[in-house]
């Protein structure tokens, strides 16, 4: 009984010793953890249309080392924005369709690119009082934007909509991640929500934040130099493998077509914003065939097109505006770039007028 109790201490020694270096190393401003953000337990529930959706109400943190300390709260519709309220005359309300960018993986909410576009003032030609709906979900298509047209954006009547693509929209709806979780849930195959809340809330210690950025940082020092570049790049290469398929484009124009009319019908202005990659930034060479195949799709309806890509590639350290070791998802520095750009091209178009 006494070793027990003597390992027991010793343990409880080592927890307090992991929790203060924890706080410590989370709390110096130029530390940058390289773990993942991931999303907590009980965030997605399934829908009839949309495959998933977030669970209205939900409050919570994002799950990785990192990042734990960023709060994730969705509102009543299942946004992660503040209360939308019904359609009434006056300023324009902008709704912005997208996955896990417009939804500002990793970011605070205040952080994010449409937060920056509805607080600008009118010194910055923004017009008085836009009004931005943020309608992204992480992991969402094409497909789903086409579904959230056709359920009439959920009742929430804007006076324009502007898609934020990243350059994997062609994805069809069932693969998306949450939605192959979820049946997995409904099947008995994966982890029980009180079991995946109980990981998160002992995730959440700093003793248990500063060991597992820890051991990544480890493991990823220990990867090869090819591996390391494999880890950064194979999802790129995955995207342009797939629009080089005909059938890949081929879905994706019949989507877009279908967009366009709903659109059309509800007399309904319609832009889109093409979100630059890291990868693309960098290697232009070798990954820039997918946003130029998007921009021929859209260039091809005469459509209102919004690319940051010259905005993105002139800064010095491009890699700065993303997350760390991550080429698709923004810092908030990415972001402020973001909404610099966003608001020049809904001036331009004209979506910013009463």
């Amino acid at each position: 009984m006494k070793r027990l109790f003597l390992f027991g201490l010793w343990l409880a020694f080592v927890a307090l010793l992991l929790q203060l270096a924890g706080w410590v190393y989370f709390s110096l401003s130029d530390t940058k953890p390289i773990e993942g953000y991931g999303y907590p337990a009980g965030l997605f529930v399934a829908h009839p249309v949309l495959d998933y959706a977030y669970r209205p109400g939900f409050s919570g943190h994002f799950r990785g080392a990192g990042y734990h300390d960023i709060p994730i709260v969705i509102n009543d519709l299942g946004f992660r924005a503040a209360g939308f309220t019904a359609s009434s005359p006056g300023p324009p309300r902008i709704a912005f369709l997208g996955d896990s960018v417009v939804f500002g993986a990793g970011v605070r909410a205040g952080d994010r690119f449409t937060e920056c576009l509805e607080l600008a003032g009118p010194a910055e030609a923004t017009g008085p009082g836009v009004s931005i709906l943020n309608l992204g979900v992480n992991s969402y298509s094409f497909g789903h934007y086409l579904a959230l047209a056709e359920l009439g954006f959920l009742g929430l009547e804007p006076s324009a909509v502007v898609v934020g693509l990243t350059l994997n929209d062609f994805a069809p709806m069932h693969e998306a991640g949450p939605a192959r979780r979820l049946r997995r849930h409904a099947e008995g195959l994966h982890t029980p929500h009180w079991l995946a809340r109980i990981r998160d809330r002992l995730s959440g210690t700093y003793a248990a934040r500063f060991l597992s950025e820890l051991l990544t940082r480890v493991r990823y020092a220990l990867m090869a130099a090819d591996k390391r570049e494999e880890y950064h790049t194979k999802w790129m290469r995955s995207v342009v493998a797939a629009w080089g398929q005909p059938e890949t484009r081929v879905q994706f124009a019949a989507q877009l077509s279908r967009l366009v009319a709903l659109a059309e019908d509800a007399r309904l202005p319609l832009g889109f914003v093409l979100f630059p990659e890291l990868n693309d930034l960098l290697d232009p060479a070798s990954f820039a065939g997918p946003r130029r195949t998007l921009l021929d799709l859209l260039e091809a309806h005469d459509l209102p097109v919004c690319d940051p890509y010259a905005d993105f590639a002139r800064q010095p350290e491009p890699s700065g505006l993303f997350l760390v070791h991550d080429s698709v998802h923004y810092s908030p520095a990415g972001h402020r770039l973001m909404c610099a750009a966003v608001r020049r091209c809904l001036n331009h178009w004209g979506f910013l007028d009463p």
